[in-house]
């Protein structure tokens, strides 16, 4: 009898995945030309972007140009951390003081935090941070043995952290990023573009003020979504007519560091005001990690080699791509452009979590614990390039 089902059971799990939708087949001559024409209009897109808070800095703040930038990676349910950090760094008043941030970027779990931290009230921080410490159990919902079919989108399903981001993200609070932007602030999320193979920052003010002009929040959401699909463990997002992936594929963290020196905000800030100082920029990188990964017995199996390996090399990258960032400090200053000092903060190397597996309440409580220590204290930031 076992002979005879086993093969029923293939066949109809081989019928299932041919049934499953497939996109339609662009030519490649016909991605290119879109490629090219994203890119413009990104680079268009963030020059006009930037070119609000320039002036809001020139013409508001007098001799303090101080631009204020907060960096928030990903890290899955690692960013209870990050969550906690921020709410109890907003608490803390005098020298060490949280600032208004001029810029705010989010990747992966960073992005579902970018938001509020953007928007920056007591109450949207501590909104934030119990999300983060009451997890619900269908937050992440396995597709169970059909998810391994080789053209289902995800191994599992997000119905829960779908559910509460529409909540707790709705029209007021879309609006209220809105009308910062307005002000000329700054809301980047990454992702990344699956059909061009690479990084595509969204500027959601920008989003956010479409979403309130039409009353449609769907592109907004998708856009968070996207930035923390874990690529095949979270169902990917198509988003006018492009299919879009975790952002800390192509890059964790978020700064704003071009590789055109024309298109630097010190650059074009110092041509369009010429009689005054350069800007003072501070960056605020909070990354929801640790920096050491901790050694542990990988299984041979396919599933733990793939997820240890892509945990490994995004963290690699995020430290990359941090020194990076000093160095990207140390050339602005030196070349007499501006000034730019860097901070960050990270998970404890020695921290374990309590309890195994992904999304667990107990283990994110402990990080949330933590992140709020650390958020008190101000001497929790450290000045120094991470060492290798």
């Amino acid at each position: 009898m076992r002979r005879i089902r086993l093969p029923i059971v293939l066949a109809s799990l081989a019928l299932l995945a041919a049934c499953a939708p497939r996109r339609a087949t662009v030519p490649e001559a016909t991605l290119l030309e879109r490629g090219v024409a994203q890119r413009t209009e990104l680079r268009d897109e963030m020059i006009e972007s930037t070119r609000g808070m320039m002036m809001r800095v020139a013409l508001e703040r007098g001799d303090e140009r101080t631009v204020d930038v907060l960096v928030l990676s990903g890290g899955g349910d690692y960013g209870s951390f990050g969550a906690a950090f921020l709410r109890a760094w907003r608490e803390r008043t005098g020298d060490g003081a949280m600032p208004e941030f001029d810029m705010v970027s989010g990747v992966s779990t960073g992005a579902l935090i970018a938001p509020f931290a953007f928007l920056g009230t007591p109450e949207d921080l501590a909104r934030c941070e119990h999300l983060y410490r009451n997890p619900k159990p269908d937050w992440v919902k396995a597709r169970g043995i059909l998810g391994f079919l080789p053209d289902n989108a995800s191994l599992a399903e997000v119905p829960g952290l779908e559910r509460e981001l529409r909540r707790e993200i709705d029209a007021a609070f879309v609006r209220r990023v809105a009308e910062q932007g307005a002000r000329g602030r700054l809301l980047f999320v990454n992702t990344t573009d699956l059909d061009q193979g690479r990084a595509q920052p969204f500027e959601l003010t920008r989003a956010a003020r479409t979403a309130t002009d039409s009353g449609d929040l769907g592109r907004f959401h998708d856009i968070m979504l996207a930035s923390a699909g874990i690529p095949g463990v979270f169902p990917p997002r198509e988003i006018d007519g492009t299919l879009y992936a975790d952002g800390g594929v192509t890059s964790n963290i978020l700064y704003g560091a071009t590789a055109n020196y024309e298109d630097s905000l010190f650059f074009r800030f110092k041509r369009a005001f010429p009689a005054q100082e350069g800007l003072r920029m501070r960056y605020w990188v909070i990354f929801n990690n640790q920096v050491k990964s901790p050694p542990k017995t990988v299984q041979r199996g396919w599933l733990a080699v793939l997820g240890r390996s892509v945990e490994v090399a995004i963290r690699a990258s995020t430290l990359t791509a941090l020194r990076h960032l000093f160095s990207h400090a140390d050339a602005v200053t030196q070349r007499g452009d501006g000034s730019i000092e860097v901070r960050w903060v990270a998970i404890p190397d020695d921290w374990r979590p309590p309890v195994e597996g992904v999304f667990e309440e107990e283990s994110m409580r402990s990080l949330a614990d933590i992140g709020a220590r650390m958020g008190a204290d101000p001497t929790s930031w450290s000045a120094r390039p991470p060492e290798g």
